[in-house]
């Protein structure tokens, strides 16, 4: 009797080894499963705030473009409102067309002032904008991944202590 009892007992642990085995060789499975997973995700969120800082960086470029361009016609202004000043001396007609030319000039150079402040505004509350939402799905993806690993560290201590307790059992029983 004793001897039956100690065979089952040597079966049984030997069952349990088996089945501990099993459970530990799943679990390694679903755990790379779920980390490729979630690194192959991230490699895709890296992918993507690379590309819009290369498109950022392009809007960049092309503003400095544009306000070099803009620099360089400030030499014309500059000469146009020169011609403007020697012909104010002259009477008459040239000088009422030279008032409407200065008005024009400066109706110009206000207007073009008042859009290059406005590209500016623009082109600045673009970039916050594009830095503050890479910023938070730079935050969600790393609230994501610590989620996840904290989900994945409770499912390991769990199936540890139920491993342990079922280990533990049959040593108790006899």
């Amino acid at each position: 009797m004793l001897d039956e009892l100690a065979i089952d007992v040597a079966q049984e642990k030997s069952r349990h080894k088996e089945e501990l085995s099993d459970v530990r060789l799943q679990h390694e499975k679903e755990v790379l499963g779920v980390r490729a997973r979630y690194e192959k995700e991230l490699r895709g969120l890296h992918e993507d705030q690379n590309r819009t800082e290369e498109e950022i960086r392009s809007q960049l470029r092309d503003e400095k473009a544009r306000t070099r361009e803009l620099e360089s016609l400030q030499p014309t202004v500059e000469r146009l409102q020169a011609q403007i000043q020697s012909m104010q001396g002259t009477k008459g007609w040239f000088e009422r067309r030279l008032k409407e030319a200065d008005e024009t000039a400066e109706k110009s150079a206000l207007e073009h002032q008042e859009q290059v402040q406005k590209l500016q505004l623009e082109q600045t509350a673009q970039l916050q904008g594009k830095m503050a939402e890479m910023e938070a799905q730079q935050r969600a993806t790393e609230n994501a991944f610590r989620e996840v690993l904290k989900v994945q560290a409770e499912t390991v201590l769990d199936l540890q202590a139920r491993l342990k307790g079922k280990s533990t059992m049959p040593a108790q029983e006899p």
